[in-house]
């Protein structure tokens, strides 16, 4: 009985599909560039404007795969703008929170933070993979970020996500066989 547990266990680590074929050079074409410039430019606004928000930075690492997601799979549900904004910033709320409540102990607080995203995103319908790095970065960021608070939810999650849909809506939309977003709500 055990054996044949384990076997029908292990048998689901097989996978059971083929590797997807690759994108057409179109499609990779549009992808990259549409990172490359929604990077630049948050980066840009970042550099002018800094003085502007407590020193904080604008430009945080989940943005990088957000990116990714948005201008690399358009299509995907989870880099629709309602999972993008909400994913984002929910999950910086719930690490301000696990960081508040745990503060003693970092290990735990950042289980709790990836936790809580994790039960806030299926409740909202805002799964943003993403999410869970900003929920983490608000616990283990450093203190120019655990000193924010929840502003680091607004700034600068909800700008990041802001900057990053608009930009998609603006690039992906431009390409013939791109269009984005699939849905907002």
């Amino acid at each position: 009985m055990k054996k044949k547990l384990f076997i029908n266990y292990t048998k689901k680590m097989r996978g059971y599909e083929k590797c997807p074929q690759h994108e057409n050079f179109s499609e990779i074409f549009w992808s990259c560039l549409g990172c490359f410039f929604a990077v630049i430019l948050i980066s840009f606004i970042d550099n002018s404007s800094q003085h502007l928000f407590t020193e904080q930075p604008l430009f945080v690492a989940p943005v990088g795969a957000s990116t990714i997601m948005i201008f690399g799979l358009p299509s995907s549900n989870y880099a629709q703008p309602r999972n993008v904004i909400g994913g984002h910033f929910f999950a910086a709320i719930c690490g301000v929170i696990a960081l508040t409540l745990f503060r003693e102990t970092e290990i735990f607080a950042c289980g709790f933070a990836v936790a809580l995203t994790m039960l806030i995103m299926h409740t909202t319908k805002t799964i943003h993979p993403p999410g869970g790095a900003t929920a983490l970065l608000a616990v283990i960021g450093g203190e120019s970020i655990t000193n924010l608070g929840f502003v680091f939810a607004f700034i600068p999650c909800l700008t990041n996500s802001l900057l990053l849909v608009m930009c998609g809506i603006i690039f992906n939309n431009i390409s013939k066989t791109r269009q984005y977003p699939k849905y907002w709500f």
